[in-house]
């Protein structure tokens, strides 16, 4: 096994598959003169975001291009005010680690700064009054209480485009998780706000992600949502099994073609699982023990977040298909719901990408480890 074995998100060497995605995104990032952006897409734990940290790995050393990273999922309790914190704070550095911005100290730094030290900062800084008033207002802003941070947040999300055309680059902001933006007050009106900003940008790409199909159909999918047909969308999907195969020899996990077979089977492809059961000490013996273990070991911790946040008739739904239930009748029965219902429940539960329809007439969970977990904790 990989001494240098991880379950973070991974780039460089360590990125393994997605070529023809990459090699298409890549295209249009690296055009100086193009602002496509795109919206990537996909459930959880299958990679999104290691797509996304590879295509700052591979743009990060271009000329004249500057890229951003911010995951709004990291930023816990969201608000318009940390969100403006952070997102300018994360321009701002990568402005700086480029070298469009002079500063001596990282941005971070100079938030906590004194006045004299931030007016000694941007005496340096020639790229006109604009960009300076810009800069100080967010070297400053330390989150004072305001009634209103719009008017924050759209500077905030304005300022990389500025940088760029002061410093005759192109600028490419990712937002990981960006769907988690409607969890603040007037979520649905800040997102038509930047989808507005966004629209007038000659210098920007914008890169979304999220991870919940429902939630990201009103921020980019849906024909009514406001970055619709805006972004080129890109769902991303579980390995292939050659891509499964490629992982296993990345990291030098030891597995005979059947197991790799049954491995992929069981994870469905998933790298977060992969990455999981490689670095188990029990894959090296038997591949059922190692995923024995993770159930037993992690699965409450996975698992148990997700089914709450299913309804208490889509969970009755959940647990008669894990139980062995595939088909509307079935299901109905063991779940004690009506036929109709279920049907409906179904729908929603595919929505969700919980549940996917295997044929026309029955139904399995999308996830094989989750069931698994499930059938065992309620059983």
């Amino acid at each position: 096994m990989d001494a240098n074995f991880t379950l973070t998100p991974v780039c460089g060497k360590k990125f393994v598959g997605r070529r023809e995605t990459l090699k298409e995104i890549l295209g249009e990032l690296t055009d100086r003169k193009s602002t496509v952006g795109f919206c990537l897409h996909g459930r959880r734990r299958v990679g999104k975001t290691s797509i996304l940290r590879e295509l700052e790995c591979e743009i990060s050393d271009k000329k004249g291009i500057v890229i951003a990273y911010l995951s709004l999922y990291d930023l816990g309790n969201l608000s318009l005010k940390t969100f403006t914190e952070q997102l300018s704070a994360t321009v701002l550095e990568a402005f700086r680690k480029k070298g469009s911005l002079p500063l001596e100290y990282s941005i971070s730094a100079l938030m906590k700064s004194p006045r004299e030290v931030v007016d000694s900062a941007l005496s340096r800084i020639k790229l006109g009054a604009e960009i300076s008033e810009e800069l100080r207002f967010f070297l400053e802003f330390r989150g004072e209480k305001q009634a209103d941070y719009t008017d924050a947040v759209r500077r905030a999300f304005s300022l990389g485009e500025k940088l760029a055309g002061a410093s005759g680059s192109k600028f490419i902001l990712i937002l990981d998780e960006f769907p988690e933006i409607l969890k603040v007050e007037n979520g649905e009106q800040v997102v038509k706000m930047l989808r507005t900003i966004q629209e007038r940008q000659k210098n920007t790409s914008l890169i979304i992600s999220g991870s919940e199909k429902k939630t990201l159909e009103t921020v980019a999918l849906s024909s009514a949502s406001p970055f619709y047909k805006q972004l080129v969308s890109k769902q991303v999907s579980p390995f292939s099994f050659e891509e499964t195969l490629e992982f296993l020899k990345r990291y030098r996990m030891h597995v005979s073609k059947e197991g790799a077979e049954k491995l992929h089977q069981i994870t469905g492809g998933v790298p977060f699982y992969l990455q999981y059961l490689g670095r188990s000490a029990g894959l090296s013996g038997s591949i059922d023990s190692a995923i024995d273990e993770f159930l037993r070991e992690e699965g409450n911790i996975f698992f148990t977040e997700e089914f709450q946040k299913l309804t208490e008739k889509e969970k009755a739904v959940v647990r008669a298909i894990a139980s062995g239930e595939s088909s509307p009748t079935g299901i109905a029965e063991k779940s004690s719901e009506p036929v109709t219902s279920v049907s409906s429940y179904l729908v929603v539960l595919q929505e969700k990408e919980v549940v996917s329809k295997t044929d026309k007439a029955t139904y399995a969970l999308a996830d094989q480890l989750f069931s698994k977990w499930l059938k065992r904790k309620y059983s």
